[in-house]
């Protein structure tokens, strides 16, 4: 460092020391833009970016079958075996599912609920990592079918106090005994869909082997030495051969391959980059407004300028105080934003279903935090130098000011109506999704999960007598007016089963028929949770046993789109369900058509839904409803009571209110809506700010003129409205700037949208007066000051 930048670091901090106001704003508005920029960069690049953490991640793929159109669907075990025999570009191949358990270990009492991975044995060489205590289970075990666990090193942590004894042990797994083979190492991770398994356990064969309809992910490891492109030629092919030896299960459909960190990104990499989005727009208005407090301060210091350019200063020793000084408030706010993105990291497991813990500040952060000052260093100090550079000081030279720091105000304005048209959409679409119609009621519901221990109910017809018994025994409570329960409650963010069907006699084969959501529901299950039975009627302990006519109920999704032509009372369906007690290809008889609910999200159309009895078909695990009579009274506590009394053994339950299910499933648009439409609030105050400054400034420059038309007779109104007009029109300027720029680059908010285009006339017009309406509040007191001077006394100064 040269003698003169020491100089001029050390002028820059007495010039800050002597104007705190000035140095405080800037570094508040620099912390505020920065913060929101690093915050974002640092969950992009953690949720998005980051290389997979398993040894050579560029050889993972996640596989899928293809139906006919081309659409990606679930895996078939079968499928997948026969694929790993014939194809030679992979290392090895495995299917896995997330399943929950009640695992009891000890004397821990009550069952603990965990998220389990069912895989195959090749799952751990797919993903190469090794356990870090014992072993992984092998393929033997996995066709056996062996009780045999593998723990994730958070769960040895927090339930077996990292017991390096804990291999060998035996826990129980819904009341079966599984023995402890392994621990993960820390940090191994494997999201399947919005789950992330806390163990893993054997995929069943029993379950998924011998049938080829798909219901499985699944990942395969490239073997070195062949390309991606390679592999998907290969295995396009071999799964056409699978497909022509399997014609009946396979028809008209093939398979392919994705890198498997962009299956494992792409649900949340649109939301992210939104954020990052937003957050940039947000950095460069702050960029913007510092640059024009920068040019209002150089203003003030023509005087010195003009003593220093004729002692001969020039470039360098020009240039090095307006960088110093630039550097120091850049520098610091950076230190400070890295504060302000600690919160935007909090807030983004919220934000994302499926990141169950917020990313971390990493040396990146650190890195990308120190580019941030180094470009805000630049852009700030840039617009004072380059106004020197090129002219004179004089009144050319303040000329030249004005217009650049008019400029930066309407990049404010352009850049904070881009962005407030963005939350203003985000926001019409939130509000239409509270307003939408779930299909159900929540008011005095309650819900709960349950899983059924298969040891001690391992028939249908014990899981059967299991639910209803225990329901019996919730809906004889006093305060309770209903109880039913189902296989998936409504807005669960998943798409549930989809199961192939037919009406019955059609004759379509099995792989050309048509799908539907399948479901399970008790009696009184419509009843509790508020969805209205349109035709027919509910479904009966007495009437619908087992092994007697079986029935269903379809909602007016199915009975529009596939009844239409025909009373859906007593028409007939052939259903692939299959299960101890139906047999496949059954007939089920239509009894009922209930209303419409959203199944997996609040933003997504009812899809056709056919609705089981559960007195016909066991179910291992349910979500139960129940409805109070009214809203007095601790019904949770009870509703919980009342479970342990009746087995003691089941996971202990916590009833949450129904609506809960609406809020969770909107609980992350809302979080969207508070980031962004903070950015935007924050970005609406700096233009304000920005807007205030530049039009105080012209102001100040036009006094002489307001004083002679004042002289000349003019009311103070008509000098109060050429100074409003003026920051109407840079607001005018900026705005269609700004509503240019969001058009041109608005069509990746399409699928965030919900019942709102992106032309959406309201929401355009509402933060169009919003951003007018501001530019007039900004100039009022400059216009009031303008129109309060004393013209006389001006004109003499003058």
């Amino acid at each position: 460092m040269r003698p003169w930048d020491v100089l001029a670091i050390t002028y820059a901090i007495r010039n800050l020391r002597r104007a705190p106001v000035y140095a405080l704003s800037a570094i508040v508005v620099l912390a505020l833009g920065a913060g929101a920029n690093i915050g974002a960069f640092s969950a992009v690049r953690d949720l998005v970016w980051r290389p997979l953490p398993y040894p050579s991640p560029e050889r993972l793929v996640s596989l899928f079958e293809t139906a006919s159109d081309g659409s990606p669907r679930a895996v078939a075990e079968a499928n997948l075996l026969d694929w790993a025999a014939q194809a030679h570009t992979f290392d090895s191949m495995a299917a896995y599912r997330p399943r929950s358990f009640g695992l009891t270990f000890g004397d821990t009492g009550a069952p603990t609920v965990i998220q389990t991975g069912q895989t195959m044995a090749t799952f751990f060489q797919v993903a190469a990592i090794r356990p870090a205590l014992g072993r992984s289970f092998s393929s033997e075990e996995e066709t056996a079918e062996a009780h045999v666990i593998v723990l994730t090193d958070r769960l040895w942590r927090g339930m077996f106090a990292a017991d390096p004894q804990a291999p060998g042990r035996v826990v129980e797994l819904n009341e079966e005994p599984y023995t402890i083979v392994g621990v993960m190492p820390a940090g191994f991770e494997f999201p399947m869909g919005d789950v992330q398994p806390d163990a893993f356990i054997p995929l069943s064969r029993r379950d998924y082997c011998c049938g080829r309809t798909g219901s499985l992910s699944a990942a395969g490891r490239v073997k070195p030495g062949f390309s991606l492109d390679a592999a998907r030629a290969e295995f396009a092919a071999v799964a056409s051969n699978v497909a022509a030896i399997h014609p009946a299960t396979n028809r008209g459909g093939s398979a392919g391959l994705l890198p498997l960190s962009e299956a494992f990104t792409a649900s949340r990499r649109e939301s992210l980059l939104l954020l990052y989005a937003a957050s940039s727009l947000l950095f460069l208005i702050a960029c913007a407004n510092v640059s024009g407090l920068m040019l209002a301060r150089w203003m003030s210091r023509q005087r010195e300028l003009a003593i220093r350019v004729s002692l001969g200063a020039r470039g360098r020793q020009l240039a090095a105080p307006f960088f110093a000084e630039a550097a120091i408030l850049a520098f610091v706010a950076a230190a400070l934003g890295l504060f302000a993105a600690e919160g935007i990291e909090r807030a983004i497991p919220r934000f994302l279903t499926g990141v169950p813990v917020p990313p971390d500040l990493d040396g990146y952060s650190f890195a990308f935090a120190a580019v941030l000052a180094c470009i805000t260093t630049i852009v700030t100090a840039s617009a004072p130098l380059l106004i020197t550079r090129r002219a004179s000081l004089n009144s050319t030279l303040k000329g030249g000011a004005t217009r650049l720091r008019g400029a930066f105000a309407i990049a404010q304005i352009a850049l904070s109506v881009a962005l407030l048209l963005s939350a203003g959409l985000l926001l019409h679409s939130f509000l239409n999704l509270v307003n939408a119609d779930p299909g159900f009621t929540t008011a005095r519901a309650w819900r709960f999960g349950i899983g059924i221990p298969e040891r001690r109910y391992d028939t249908e017809a014990k899981e059967i007598q299991f639910h209803q018994r225990l329901l019996e025994r919730l809906a004889a409570l006093p305060d309770v007016s209903s109880a039913g329960a189902t296989g998936r409650l409504p807005l669960g963010g998943s798409p549930g089963s989809g199961g192939a069907f037919q009406i019955a006699g059609a004759g379509i084969p099995p792989v050309e028929r048509p799908r539907a959501r399948t479901n399970v529901a008790s009696p009184a299950y419509f009843a509790s949770m508020g969805i209205p039975l349109h035709r027919g009627r509910d479904f009966s302990w007495t009437e619908d046993r087992p092994g007697g006519r079986r029935v269903v109920i379809v909602n007016q999704a199915f009975a529009s789109g596939f009844l239409r032509d025909r009373d859906p009372i007593g028409a007939s369906l052939e259903l692939g369900w299959t299960s101890e007690l139906n047999p496949r290809n059954s007939l089920w008889e239509v009894v009922g058509v209930a209303g419409n609910t959203r199944q997996n999200s609040m933003d997504r159309n009812p899809a056709p839904e056919i609705f089981l009895s559960m007195t016909q078909t066991g179910a291992d695990g349910a979500g139960y409803v129940i409805r109070a009579r009214d809203g007095r009274g601790d019904i949770a506590r009870v509703i919980a009571e009342t479970v342990v009394q009746f087995d003691p053994r089941v996971q202990r339950v916590h009833p949450t209110p129904l609506v809960t299910l609406i809020e969770r499933n909107l609980d992350s648009r809302a979080t969207a809506i508070k980031l962004i439409g903070g950015f935007g609030a924050v970005a609406l105050l700096l233009t304000a700010a920005g807007i205030f400054g530049i039009v105080a400034f012209l102001a100040q420059e036009r006094s002489r003129e307001m004083a002679i038309r004042m002289a000349l007779g003019s009311p103070t109104a008509d000098v109060q409205r050429l100074i409003i007009l003026q920051a109407l029109r840079l607001a005018g300027v900026g705005s269609s700037i700004g509503v240019f720029g969001f058009w041109w680059g608005s069509p990746w908010l399409r699928n965030q949208l919900y019942g709102v285009g992106r032309a959406d006339a309201a929401t355009f017009a509402g933060v169009l007066a919003l951003v007018a309406a501001v530019a007039v509040a900004a100039s009022l007191a400059p216009s009031r000051r303008a129109s309060r001077t004393d013209p006389a006394r001006l004109l003499r100064e003058s």
